[in-house]
């Protein structure tokens, strides 16, 4: 086994942050400030969501090939006016085949059946289509449900991201919650104002059993043609009653 070593890095001479693999060493951040460690090759489990996920990169990628001159400098032009953030807080500029790949991607995963090399246009997202206030889980009633807001309306299409069960004094991260809903919300969520997802975080972390007193942290997002509105977090303890 490879032996893990890890040491505290302080920055200076203009560099403040560095995340990310050189070489053999790992450069990322702690609860007690910026580390290196050995770089470890990750496993590849190949689960039937990450194939499902690469045959369409691979697939799209391939799509990109068969665009028009034209159709790939219109997609190079939109993808200048993104604006990412990578984990360094720095600006990321997409390429256009990048974006194409990400919007077609986002509408495939979502059920979205917009022409591939239709670039999408600026997303108007509804405010208060989620609250934050609310978020409930019961283990004896067998739910979980996320609270909707008063911009909440029947045909939004929404995703939600989830964590398991974890401690309630944790903080969740972006990295430890998984896309576990997405549909259009119906005339039932509308009235009952909230969406119960309980099967689809059965059947991504298993069963709400045991886990009393664990808390659950949503990230809850409005869907329109490829593109996500900000996330809407929400956080509740898990109860049995």
């Amino acid at each position: 086994n490879q032996e893990l070593i890890m040491a505290k890095v302080q920055f200076g001479g203009g560099v403040s942050n560095i995340q990310g693999s050189i070489a053999g060493n790992t450069f990322t951040r702690s609860k007690a400030g910026p580390a290196a460690r050995n770089r470890v090759k990750p496993n590849n489990p190949a689960t039937p969501a990450q194939m499902v996920q690469r045959e369409r990169i691979t697939r799209l990628s391939k799509n990109w090939q068969g665009l028009t001159e034209e159709e790939r400098t219109s997609w190079d032009a939109a993808a200048k006016e993104i604006k990412q953030k990578g984990v360094c807080g720095n600006n990321i500029e997409l390429t256009g085949h990048q974006y194409f790949v990400r919007v077609n991607s986002l509408r495939e995963s979502n059920g979205d059946s917009a022409e591939p090399n239709v670039i999408p246009m600026a997303a108007e997202f509804t405010a208060d289509v989620f609250s934050s206030d609310g978020a409930q889980v019961d283990i004896t009633g067998d739910y979980v449900k996320v609270t909707l807001g008063s911009g909440a309306a029947e045909g939004q299409r929404v995703a939600i991201w989830a964590t398991a069960a974890r401690s309630a004094g944790k903080m969740a991260y972006k990295g430890v919650m998984k896309k576990t809903y997405e549909a259009a919300l119906t005339a039932d969520d509308i009235t009952n104002t909230y969406v119960d997802m309980a099967t689809e975080w059965k059947n991504k972390f298993g069963a709400l059993t045991g886990t009393e007193g664990k808390a659950i942290t949503f990230g809850s997002r409005q869907y329109i043609d490829g593109q996500y509105s900000n996330a809407v977090i929400s956080k509740a303890v898990i109860t049995e009653l």
